[in-house]
């Protein structure tokens, strides 16, 4: 079977850029913030530098984790949700971004900060939409970002309300292990939730070669729990990361791979997913730029280096952003999408969000589902058996020229044409035609409907207790 898959690598560069991230690891290596951290490391066979403030990463460690992780894990739904095995060879899973700041109105054109609230009607929108796979926390509660609990008042919010697989984020050992005892509440308990992960973590190594100290013991004890870890590194060309590809690069691969180390150290089998949101930096004004023409080329080349471990990847980011607003239907904004979607990548984030993920919209988050589910076309898989190469066919049309007459047409086009199931993937006059900002009113209507129904929670009402009493001891906690 053949599918669409970009490559940016040959072989022997792969190999080149495996060999560079080693030397960074045994001769720069990572500065680790966490005592804790940096002593499990130390006796599994780190050594400090000679400066003392770097813990330098053997050869022997990266290739001894690289034995010991899965290479093929389980991100679990509930209920009717459906579960991820990755890696995969013919899926990429979506999700919505993570954790926006604000939300606005596509229509209205209004923005405002996020709230707990805004978690939840993201996490009912998404759950009524099948083309999403599973549920990043897409905008931030707010109003606990000042009190230490925002990731575990967000976790409670998407467990009560989407039975998707969740994939969050915590900035501490402390968040981290309130999150599993949240998860396991709802799984059935610690074993159920290492057995079917429910819940998966973004923990994220800092550019350059960077590891703080909350984010890494919170790693730690996801590691521990069976919970797997998603070590997205999101190096900035130019700004954190050297200028060419080649170079962001090997250093992204670099991070990950020290990250796996520590995964695998903290506990060896523990489930984890090669990860890069790395970009080029927008020089001229410091920020990192997503849209950037190189920006493709470097998540295609870092999810070759997860491909060349065998190792689950997320690097794909599916969404149309900004350019929504002005969209009349849904075939305009296909051919955005398509090529974006062939990163060779397991897990796609992106759904929903705005200004490089610092917003989001909930007409957004259907509007991309709905060109997702055009899109996604592009990567499914095409035979190339004899039957699918019709010798005989052309054998038989060669002296009229008529194929269209033919019973393999007949038999196959269907399959072969995404036109003849996706009438709207067609240019035609209505979607020539479209007023600017027809799709994004059309998706509000969408959202109206999903929201008027009442918002009640999918667990049960004691289920939903034990979640918000894990929160108030965590206030109290954090209060003495």
């Amino acid at each position: 079977m053949a599918r669409g898959q970009m490559t940016f690598f040959r072989p022997e560069e792969i190999k080149r850029v495996h060999d560079a991230s080693i030397r960074l690891l045994e001769e720069v290596g990572i500065q680790m913030r966490s005592a804790s951290v940096s002593e499990m490391l130390e006796a599994a066979g780190a050594t400090r530098s000679n400066d003392g403030k770097r813990l330098l990463i053997r050869e022997e460690m990266v290739r001894e984790a690289l034995a010991s992780v899965p290479k093929s894990i389980l991100l679990a739904g509930r209920g009717d949700a459906k579960d991820m095995r990755i890696p995969s060879n013919k899926d990429l899973f979506v999700a919505t971004g993570g954790e926006g700041v604000h939300l606005r109105d596509l229509v209205e054109g209004t923005t405002r900060a996020t709230t707990r609230d805004d978690l939840r009607d993201c996490a009912i929108v998404v759950e009524s939409l099948p083309q999403i796979d599973y549920f990043w926390e897409l905008v931030g509660a707010q109003e606990f970002a000042d009190s230490g609990l925002k990731s575990i008042a967000q976790l409670a919010t998407s467990l009560q309300y989407t039975s998707k697989h969740i994939q969050g984020e915590a900035l501490s050992a402390e968040a981290a292990l309130d999150q599993i005892e949240m998860a396991a509440i709802v799984a059935g308990g610690e074993r159920e939730l290492a057995r079917r992960p429910i819940l998966s973590s973004v923990q994220c190594p800092i550019s350059p070669l960077i590891f703080e100290a909350g984010l890494s013991e919170a790693q730690v004890a996801f590691a521990e729990a069976g919970v797997p870890v998603v070590a997205m590194s999101a190096a900035m060309a130019g700004l954190t990361a050297p200028v060419t590809i080649a170079g962001t690069i090997t250093q992204t691969n670099a991070e990950n791979l020290a990250s796996l180390v520590i995964t695998q150290t903290a506990r060896k089998g523990a489930p984890w997913i090669y990860s890069s949101d790395s970009a080029p930096a927008d020089l001229r004004i410091g920020v990192i730029d997503y849209r950037a023409i190189e920006g493709i080329l470097t998540r295609t080349a870092a999810g070759q280096m997860g491909r060349y471990y065998g190792l689950p990847v997320m690097c794909a980011s599916i969404g149309v952003e900004n350019m929504s607003g002005l969209l009349g239907s849904v075939r305009e904004g296909v051919h955005h999408m398509i090529i974006e979607a062939q990163v060779p990548s397991d897990l796609s984030s992106g759904i929903g969000g705005l200004d490089l993920g610092a917003g989001a919209s909930l007409e957004q988050i259907v509007i991309d589902a709905w060109i997702w589910d055009v899109a996604r076309e592009v990567i499914r898989e095409f035979d190339i058996d004899d039957d699918a190469i019709a010798i005989e066919t052309v054998r038989e049309s060669a002296m009229d020229g008529n194929f269209l007459a033919r019973k393999h047409t007949m038999r196959r086009f269907k399959q072969e044409l995404s036109a003849t199931r996706h009438p709207e993937a067609v240019w035609n006059e209505e979607s020539m035609h479209a007023a600017p900002g027809a799709l994004a009113r059309k998706a509000r209507e969408e959202t109206k409907r999903i929201l008027k129904e009442p918002k009640k929670t999918i667990i049960s009402r004691d289920i939903s207790k034990q979640l918000e009493t894990v929160i108030e001891r965590a206030r109290e906690r954090n209060r003495a």
